[in-house]
């Protein structure tokens, strides 16, 4: 899927933290959300440039039993702000999206293990076998590749979930690289500080592999016997933010100045 375009707000109309869910509606009665118009949702603070945020969770329900074919590769869920409105359901797949002349440079990529309110709903954390990584990110790509170390959020744990496997409690977090140089020549300019571009539409997922640099699959994430039998979910928060130059101005940038103009 690729956006058919975006909505831009300013600063001053930014009021809440932005998303990636887009007006989605079912318009025909047909049970498929088929009216995808003016999003997602950019804010136009720097003239010339649109920032987007985009969030979204996995929920994780199920026990060690089924994490090699549930916890490897996970689909984000991008939640729709309309929670009583079932015309304007959630989105199943985080995607970004940019072209040839309009590419998206990513500067953020953040995933983490949520903490419920203490009223027992939200498992503790969440278990993966001993050593390996929660990686949020376009595919299961090193993190040393160019970009990548910026673009991709990845998750470790020490902690001992009994044998073979490592736990992963509550609020913790994993934070990509920031691309900001801090040297100077080579060093200033390495493949882990640098934007990712984007030309096309990728889909960020959360994925489970043996190291950040591993590019195959490995283990699962999942919750304790014990938190599936009192129904509780695990919750792996995600965010990715991007950069994309705006598109040129158009006559709805001007029609507002033609029309009653008087001339002294």
């Amino acid at each position: 899927m690729t956006y058919l375009s975006s909505k831009k707000i300013y600063p001053g109309n930014w009021a809440e933290p932005l998303n990636g869910w887009y007006k989605n509606i079912d318009d025909n009665g047909s049970g498929v959300n088929d009216a995808s118009k003016g999003g997602p949702t950019s804010v136009l603070a720097t003239p010339g440039y649109r920032y987007f945020q985009q969030r979204g969770y996995v929920p994780v329900t199920w026990a060690s039993g089924e994490q090699t074919t549930k916890g490897q590769t996970m689909s984000v869920i991008v939640p729709s702000p309309y929670r009583n409105d079932d015309t304007r359901t959630d989105i199943t797949g985080m995607v970004v999206s940019g072209n040839a002349t309009q590419p998206i440079y990513v500067y953020r990529a953040a995933v983490s293990v949520a903490s419920g309110w203490g009223d027992g709903r939200v498992a503790s954390g969440v278990y993966a076998s001993t050593g390996n990584t929660i990686t949020f990110a376009t595919g299961l790509v090193s993190n040393s590749g160019v970009g990548e170390a910026v673009a991709q959020a990845n998750l470790t744990s020490t902690v001992s979930g009994g044998v073979d496997l490592v736990y992963f409690a509550g609020g913790s977090q994993g934070l990509s690289a920031a691309p900001f140089l801090t040297a100077t020549g080579a060093a200033g300019v390495a493949a882990n500080n640098i934007y990712k571009t984007l030309t096309g539409a990728a889909t960020y997922r959360v994925l489970s592999r043996d190291t950040v640099t591993g590019v195959a699959a490995s283990g699962g994430v999942f919750i304790s016997d014990a938190d599936v039998a009192a129904g509780r979910t695990g919750y792996l928060v995600v965010e990715v933010c991007y950069i994309q130059p705006d598109e040129a101005p158009g006559y709805e940038d001007i029609d507002g100045y033609l029309l009653g103009r008087t001339v002294s």
